[in-house]
């Protein structure tokens, strides 16, 4: 077969590209919304300025965290191409010389193989969501706290 790969996924990856991430999250991009539309005694960009290397971190975090979920994605995607490959090769011979009842046997154990990777990719990013969670739920208490701090300064 000659024709595209219908597993490729390189495209839909590149949105997970760290650099590109990390453009997202300049501050300048971040705050733009926020800038008054006249001139005001609240200076954003001063503020912006002054946290510079906050930002800077918050960007390096995010291309990290975004070259984590391009690492998971790469590997649900080496997951099912090993598990169909395996199959593929396995019954590659059936494809001239066998009787519609090997190509039954083959189908049904690539439909087993694709199911296989499946629930091993959906156990791979379920990992990852759960990761997720818990890194939240941490900071949840320092978020609230910070929050309390906050309105106390008012």
């Amino acid at each position: 077969m000659a024709g595209k790969n219908p597993f490729d996924m390189s495209q839909w990856m590149n949105a997970f590209d760290p650099a590109e991430m990390g453009r997202m999250f300049q501050p300048q991009n971040m705050f733009q919304m926020f800038q008054p539309q006249q001139a005001s005694a609240f200076d954003m960009e001063g503020i912006i300025k002054a946290n510079q290397r906050n930002f800077e971190a918050l960007t390096e975090a995010n291309k990290s965290a975004a070259a984590a979920y391009k690492d998971m994605l790469d590997k649900q995607m080496e997951v099912f191409g090993q598990m169909t490959m395996a199959v593929r090769q396995q019954y590659e011979w059936a494809e001239d010389a066998a009787g519609p009842e090997t190509l039954k046997a083959k189908t049904a154990a690539m439909n087993e193989a694709v199911e296989e990777a499946l629930v091993m990719m959906k156990k791979l990013a379920d990992a990852t969501r759960e990761a997720n969670e818990q890194a939240y739920n941490a900071m949840k208490g320092q978020i609230a706290q910070s929050v309390e701090e906050l309105k106390k300064k008012k």
